[in-house]
């Protein structure tokens, strides 16, 4: 596991209080996985890119194969829109130097 996929499941972790996003168990003995939400395919890395795919806001705790497939958005045009928004919303205010 490289260090940036280290900190993204750190932040989803921490993120998600431990517990899965999808079903809200607390899995035993650190079974909880680090899940896309917008699917890592060849497809999505073409679509959206590799900026969106390794985004931590793209990553979320599940506990199982069967929740980690229901966290997952690409399907939903809409959803992923919106959290592709999410993390240019996100990463333009690391660019901000002051109101207008």
């Amino acid at each position: 596991m490289t260090e940036q996929q280290e900190k993204q499941r750190r932040y989803a972790l921490a993120k998600s209080g431990g517990v899965c996003e999808v079903c809200g168990q607390r899995p035993l003995s650190g079974a909880l996985q680090g899940a896309h939400r917008i699917g890592n395919t060849k497809s999505n890395r073409a679509k959206y890119g590799d900026f969106i795919i390794d985004h931590i806001l793209n990553i979320g705790m599940t506990c199982s194969l069967r929740c980690n497939g229901a966290l997952d958005i690409s399907r939903n045009e809409g959803a992923c829109i919106a959290l592709c928004k999410a993390i240019y919303e996100r990463e333009a205010l690391k660019y901000q130097t002051g109101r207008q």
